[in-house]
């Protein structure tokens, strides 16, 4: 059997980035491990070493790092084969990297446990949306955050009609609405107003941006099997579609409607901790919720209380 690559991606516009792709790319190599390099990056460190996102999968590719953040991140999955992509190691130098696991100062003894094996994966569910117009449909790309339907004009609100599973649901004047997975629910969702789940919840979650007021529409969670139908309707005002905030179709005409289903397909994550649970909270705790020192003895000050 052929022996599988470990490949290599990383942010082009950090120099950071790139010298710790070399370094990785270097290490790999004396531990005697075949290195592919994401075809963009390869002419900065070994051209002849480049292969596209699109060609790994998991029969041909042990693992890939992302090297950046959370935007390296999405862009990767997003770029990788969507039938059966391999796992993603993500290194974190920007300043959250919520779906990072490893950073610049642990990556080297994080990529020997890895080479031995020494971790469990993640499996996460996507969304994908379609756009239906004239009774045909179109698939979009698929999406790990959330999809995102937004008014073209940011002075003006959209006017939508949403339907859960053929049932109508609501109408509302708003910016925009959010559909997000679990794992997309600390992202923009959360900046919305909407809940944190965790990612072993298999749920999609509708958020809605800006509401007009008595529009009525509030944050609801769903099976991630649901179909969520979002139909524009204000005339001479078009709507943009945002997926994982890298790709946009502009100019969505009014009578449109926009689908959104589970996806066939699934990223996968390197972790190393003993269980999924306990990586999620940690990751969760440090990253979105934060934490402040409280001297263990802390206590309400002594009341003087007056009797009569």
């Amino acid at each position: 059997m052929e022996k599988k690559a470990i490949s290599i991606a990383c942010r082009m516009d950090s120099e950071r980035a790139i010298k710790l792709t070399k370094k990785i790319f270097e290490f790999l190599v004396k531990k005697g491990e075949i290195v592919h390099l994401e075809t963009r990056i390869s002419p900065k460190i070994f051209p002849h070493y480049g292969k596209d996102l699109n060609e790994m999968t998991s029969k041909n590719t042990k693992f890939i790092i992302s090297i950046g953040g959370d935007g390296t991140i999405l862009r990767v999955a997003n770029s990788l084969s969507q039938d059966d992509p391999p796992p993603i190691l993500g290194v974190n130098i920007g300043s959250i990297g919520f779906l990072d696991e490893s950073n610049e100062r642990n990556i080297f003894s994080d990529l020997n446990r890895a080479l031995n094996e020494e971790f469990i994966i993640e499996k996460c569910s996507k969304i994908t949306p379609y756009i239906i117009k004239n009774d045909e449909e179109y698939k979009l790309d698929n999406a790990l955050n959330e999809i995102l339907v937004i008014s073209s004009k940011s002075t003006k609100v959209l006017l939508i009609s949403v339907k859960i599973d053929g049932t109508f649901l609501n109408r509302s004047y708003l910016d925009g609405v959010i559909v997000s997975t679990s794992v997309g629910s600390t992202a923009y969702n959360l900046s919305a107003g909407g809940s944190i789940v965790k990612p072993s919840l298999d749920i999609m979650q509708l958020t809605p941006l800006n509401s007009f007021a008595r529009s009525g529409l509030k944050p609801i969670i769903l099976p991630i099997d649901s179909e969520v139908e979002i139909q524009i309707l204000r005339h001479r005002l078009d709507a943009d579609i945002v997926i994982d905030g890298q790709k946009s179709i502009r100019n969505i005409s009014p009578k449109t409607i926009v689908k959104i289903r589970k996806a066939n397909s699934y990223s996968k994550f390197i972790r190393f901790s003993r269980n999924l649970s306990d990586n999620y909270f940690r990751r969760l705790r440090k990253k979105i919720i934060g934490t402040i020192r409280v001297p263990l003895d802390d206590s309400p000050e002594e009341e003087s209380n007056s009797h009569f």
